[in-house]
């Protein structure tokens, strides 16, 4: 069984100090399982250590916003106070137990935010509005940024990372991405500035390289930065393509990230991923290619990969450097394990019908659930 996988069973080096035991993470997905306050729940820990202990050789916790002025859901996860902070160090405390580090992913929602849950309009490079979010929320309004509000948003990161390192974290990855703040100064679509944060590559990239540099200011080298780079943004010609991103990322490799996780849509064309289309497949895969063939740290993604017989041949054909999953672990938290113990015929199959991330803006489930995982399988709605 080992030698079927035997490049999914290859040891990753993250850094001199970090030394992951295979190719596979569990990757960043909101569950949506917060307090009140924002801070992490029992029910959150129970769902990561179910993780941690299921075969990945690390995971991401999703969408820790950087500031109380940019949220999405009411039981989304904050990591801005120090309490917050405190409540997250029984899961990086049980995570060195076991030897599989937990990443904390910063977030700042910037214009894919809710007006409704902080009172404020969200913050945007350029005002562009987010059609989805708009619709969702009937308070919704937008402002574009000036340079305090970017200074402010790169402080907010880096306490952020210094709150996550002092929590016991070891890593943490930046959420430049899915339309979200740091990914849309990376599109044109949505960075229209015409100031040093906007017009040419180099400019759009700017904020998220100053929040790398504020970070590594904060924490010296003791914390791992890696980033969830968005590579697409499937609005065509007037958006972000992975073909514009070669001197982004080799900025980022020369700044010390890590690593680097790809990622394709944003709120307004999220539809594109729900379900599984070959084309779609084939088109992320080539992507993760480009960006791979001009990076000098490790490449990966999360998408439309169900188990580990893909992930070998990915890995096999130099596609990435290492394999994130979500919807197949959050439907079978054991899919790993099971795999290598011979029990594949056990796993509980994603469907990929994308009623999980369907559930984050239906208002009569208070969480995220699965439709084969019986440890949150969703209510039938009557």
């Amino acid at each position: 069984m080992n030698d079927a996988y035997r490049h999914v069973l290859e040891p990753l080096s993250l850094s001199p100090h970090l030394k992951l035991k295979n190719r596979l993470f569990f990757a960043p997905m909101g569950i949506d399982l917060a307090d009140e306050n924002g801070c992490f729940t029992p029910a959150m820990l129970d769902f990561y250590k179910s993780i941690l202990a299921g075969g990945c050789s690390m995971a991401f916790l999703s969408n820790a916003t950087v500031s109380a002025q940019s949220r999405l859901q009411s039981a989304g996860l904050g990591l801005y106070a120090p309490e917050q902070a405190s409540a997250l160090k029984p899961l990086l405390a049980w995570s060195e137990q076991v030897g599989v580090p937990v990443g904390v992913q910063l977030q700042h929602y910037g214009g894919q935010g809710t007006t409704t849950l902080t009172d404020a309009p969200v913050m945007t490079p350029s005002g562009v509005p987010c059609p989805r979010v708009s619709q969702l929320d009937p308070n919704y309004r937008v402002r574009i940024m000036d340079e305090a509000d970017i200074a402010e948003v790169v402080e907010q990161f880096a306490h952020s990372a210094w709150l996550a390192w002092g929590a016991g974290a070891r890593l943490v990855q930046l959420q430049a991405s899915n339309g979200y703040l740091l990914g849309s100064f990376l599109s044109p679509a949505t960075n229209q500035r015409t100031d040093r944060y906007g017009g040419s590559e180099e400019n759009r990239a700017r904020l998220l390289l100053e929040v790398i540099e504020a970070i590594q200011r904060r924490t010296g080298p003791h914390l791992l930065i890696t980033v969830r780079l968005g590579i697409d943004d499937r609005l065509g010609e007037k958006g972000l393509q992975f073909s514009q991103l070669k001197e982004t990322v080799q900025a980022l490799c020369r700044a010390g990230v890590s690593a680097l996780e790809c990622s394709m849509c944003v709120g307004a064309t999220f539809n594109q991923f729900l379900t599984y289309s070959p084309a779609m497949d084939e088109y992320l895969q080539a992507g993760v290619r480009a960006i791979k063939s001009v990076s000098t740290v490790a490449v990966g993604y999360a998408g439309f990969i169900d188990g580990l017989d893909k992930a070998e041949r990915l890995l096999a054909e130099g596609v990435c450097d290492w394999i994130g999953m979500s919807r197949a672990l959050f439907a079978d938290n054991d899919l790993i394990n099971k795999t290598f113990e011979g029990r594949a015929h056990q796993i509980n199959r994603c469907l990929w019908d994308g009623q999980c991330f369907k559930d984050k803006s239906n208002p009569r489930f208070d969480r995220v659930y699965c439709c084969v995982n019986p440890n949150y399988l969703r209510p039938a709605l009557v």
